[in-house]
């Protein structure tokens, strides 16, 4: 039984103790992962159902994981929470493409430019300080793996941000301007930090504008400590919300 199985049968008006009877009994095929949930929620499964299929896959994935030595609670690398205010929120990533433009009829050399589809993203909050909850590879620098980045909004209906360029050399990575100073800190609960990993909140140093941005995890650069939870070969992952007036 999976996920889908559940959403036919809400959708097909079966009772919620029907289901959930049937839940705890199937064989388990379900998806508690943080894409999982918010599709159950986006069908608008009810929530004492939604609390049967976690429990089900849960029972099933707590002795894998604790055979392998894991900790079955932990949270997963790619599952990122935004606080906003007393709410976390589950952040899902977009894949990016990149442009490379000449500037100033040439002039200026070229630039580079890293897309996301879309004129907004569809997380959307009025929060001018969220934080950020992030596992960080043991192995880097917890600078060395975020960058949180304005995106400017074309008439394409894409957003973008420079990420190299140069007239006599050539120089890459997030422009400077488009950076957003954080904090980074390490949690004093590390209860759910999966294997190699480390769980830090991230925190703007200042209010943040009204725009449209995304956390940029450097998971392209880091695929042999992270290809497990992020889709190889799609580069960077990035986390994209906007910040409405």
């Amino acid at each position: 039984m999976t996920n889908d199985d559940v959403i036919k049968m809400v959708k097909s008006g079966i009772d919620e103790e029907v289901i959930i009877t049937s839940i705890q009994h199937a064989e388990n095929g379900f998806d508690a992962s943080a894409n999982g949930l918010i599709a159950l929620s986006e069908a608008k499964v009810p929530k004492s159902v939604v609390n049967a299929v976690i429990k089900r896959a849960s029972a099933t994935a707590a002795p894998a994981a604790a055979a392998n030595g894991e900790n079955p609670d932990a949270m997963k690398p790619s599952d990122i929470y935004m606080i906003d205010g007393s709410e976390n929120k589950v952040m899902r990533y977009i894949t990016a493409q990149s442009r490379t433009a000449a500037r100033a009829l040439g002039m200026g050399g070229v630039a580079t430019y890293t897309v996301l589809r879309g004129r907004a993203a569809t997380m959307r909050i009025t929060n001018k300080t969220p934080g950020f909850i992030v596992a960080i590879p043991d192995q880097a620098q917890p600078e060395s793996y975020f960058t949180l980045a304005s995106f400017e909004p074309r008439k394409n209906e894409t957003r973008e941000v420079i990420t190299g360029g140069g007239y006599m050399s050539y120089s890459s990575g997030i422009h400077k301007s488009r950076i957003i100073d954080v904090t980074s800190e390490k949690m004093a609960d590390q209860s759910r930090a999966p294997k190699s990993f480390t769980i830090y909140k991230l925190t703007p140093v200042k209010p943040m504008n009204a725009g449209e941005y995304a956390l940029v995890l450097y998971t392209g650069e880091l695929q042999s400590l992270v290809s497990a939870w992020f889709t190889a070969g799609t580069g960077n992952s990035y986390f994209d919300f906007g910040i409405d007036k």
